[in-house]
């Protein structure tokens, strides 16, 4: 098996199912080659859309059974994937199933579902795609507004150029408004339907298929059986060069063949077309057969063959009864697979809400978890400042001490100890109060005078540390002259204009030790150097 990568097998999805109702055995491998490609990958979407295409090929051939299987297998997997492509293509594919096992309002509901989901996502391909999946049940029950919204499909057709689209949409318009007696009308929808398909590049012998057997039809509604028969032998030829001929459109063609025949009064090539159709279906579809059937009693009767009318209606009758009996076996598989399937659906929808509640309480506690780290960090903080001048504190410097008090200092690194002088007095002569507003001015000044890399901390009443890193004993001595100088020249005014203030300082650089707890001993020696010299002066 080739490896491909996700975009790689969307894209080959895509192509397969534009085409597969003229290249059904083409599509259908490819359909499987992406399943076994998109399991490896583990994507469920692409697994869904594999499956769904395998489904919508069982339903061409009339498999019903098959097609219903993979529906839900496909299901489990759209489960797991939020992927609004595969979940158009799985809603169309079980409206047809339900359709055409004559559970019209289920397939209705489907089918209103994949448009929803198509219109949500605003991509017209897929909107196009989904109402051509829809307008197979819109079109067979007769939906209110039906013509309009085949014109409004037309629309798309044209936006997406979509040609097959384009086609089979003005097939269905002829189809309408043949069925409401404008023959004139539905003859020249269908002539426009016919140069469109002539216009398709690649394959198109599925779709002229449809188109000739519309004609037929039209023809027929003319008055014209020559001309329905031409059509219905140009429809049957396309339809046999495909490999696996759609069972419906083989059923409607040799309907329409019977018609003309019989109003040729042909009756013999009338029985001889319908038994050789019968023949070629064998046991499938007896649905299909049964319509044969029907239509071919009714122009024996009208030919005054009542006795092979009468046999030829108990055969559809018969066919009828082993239709309803496939139908209602498998509308009970249907039920029982929807049940587990909706359970599943619910299992799946309460963890999916149990996750999103563990997620949202995960975030809670993450946010929960933050704040607390920030509470906790601006506590720490709050702990490490002076609560008076803002200045780091005692605790701050004893953790810092802590901290490096086994560690090497990185060199140049020096450290001051200042002491405002005789602030005693200072408190004795103005108040404790004015001696307060004296250090949150002092704390200021210091921080003027320092780098925003230099750490000044309230070690003690009027005492101050001032870590300088990245500085040597020169820098640090002029840094702490500055110090000084910015306090003994400070005016004082606005306390008392009597008030004066100068400070000693002592300064301690690696090279003298190079641990933080032995400098700060150093530095604080020398301040009492500086007190005992006169104070007022920076010892180094």
């Amino acid at each position: 098996m080739l490896e491909a990568d996700a975009e790689g097998i969307a894209a080959a999805l895509e192509a397969a199912r534009v085409r597969f109702r003229e290249t059904l055995a083409e599509s259908h491998t490819t359909a499987l080659v992406s399943f076994d490609q998109a399991t490896v990958l583990g994507d469920h979407a692409l697994c869904a859309r594999a499956l769904t295409l395998q489904g919508d090929i069982a339903t061409h051939r009339g498999d019903l059974r098959e097609a219903a299987r993979l529906a839900f297998e496909a299901e489990r997997h759209v489960l797991e994937a939020d992927d609004p492509v595969a979940m158009v293509e799985i809603a169309g594919l079980r409206s047809h199933i339900f359709f055409f096992t004559g559970s019209y309002a289920q397939a209705l509901s489907y089918a209103d579902h994949a448009i929803s989901i198509a219109d949500r996502s605003g991509d017209a391909q897929l909107r196009t795609q989904a109402r051509r999946a829809a307008y197979l049940v819109f079109g067979n029950i007769k939906v209110r507004g039906w013509r309009e919204r085949l014109r409004e499909l037309l629309a798309l057709t044209k936006e997406t150029n979509s040609l097959w689209e384009e086609t089979v949409t003005r097939n269905d318009l002829a189809c309408e408004l043949l069925d409401d007696g404008d023959v004139a009308a539905a003859s020249a929808e269908i002539e426009r339907a016919l140069e469109v398909a002539l216009r398709i590049e690649g394959p198109n012998s599925f779709v002229l298929s449809i188109v000739y057997c519309t004609r037929a039809d039209i023809d027929l509604g003319r008055g014209d059986p020559h001309a329905a028969l031409a059509d219905t032998k140009r429809s049957r030829m396309l339809l046999e060069s495909i490999n696996d001929p759609n069972p419906y459109v083989i059923s409607a063609n040799v309907r329409a063949e019977v018609q003309a025949h019989a109003a040729l009064g042909n009756l013999d090539e009338a029985q001889r077309v319908g038994d050789e159709a019968l023949a070629r279906l064998g046991d499938h579809m007896p649905r299909s057969r049964s319509q044969i059937l029907a239509t071919l009693a009714t122009a024996l009767r009208e030919g005054g063959r009542l006795e092979m009318a009468y046999d030829a209606l108990l055969r559809s009758a018969e066919l009828e009864r082993v239709a309803f009996s496939e139908i209602s076996e498998l509308q009970l598989d249907l039920e029982k697979a929807t049940r587990r399937a909706r359970a599943a659906r619910r299992e799946s929808e309460e963890l999916a809400v149990k996750n999103r509640e563990l997620a949202d309480a995960q975030s809670e506690l993450e946010r929960r978890a933050s704040k607390l780290e920030e509470l906790q960090e601006q506590l720490i903080e709050q702990a490490d400042r002076d609560w008076l001048t803002g200045l780091r504190n005692r605790r701050y410097l004893a953790r810092a001490l802590g901290h490096t008090a086994s560690e090497d200092l990185t060199a140049p690194f020096s450290v001051a100890v200042l002491d405002l002088d005789h602030f005693k007095q200072i408190n004795d002569r103005f108040g404790h109060a004015a001696g307060d507003q004296v250090l949150v001015r002092v704390a200021s000044l210091l921080g003027e005078a320092t780098r925003d890399t230099d750490v000044v901390v309230r070690s003690g009443g009027e005492e101050f540390l001032i870590v300088m890193p990245q500085t040597d004993a020169q820098a640090a001595g002029v840094c702490c002259e500055r110090m000084r100088a910015a306090i003994c020249d400070a005016t004082w005014d606005e306390i008392d204009s009597e008030l004066a203030l100068t400070a000693s300082v002592g300064v301690a650089s690696t090279g003298a030790s190079t641990a933080m707890e032995p400098l700060v001993k150093l530095a604080d020696q020398r301040l009492y150097e500086a007190k005992h010299a006169g104070r007022n002066r920076v010892v180094d």
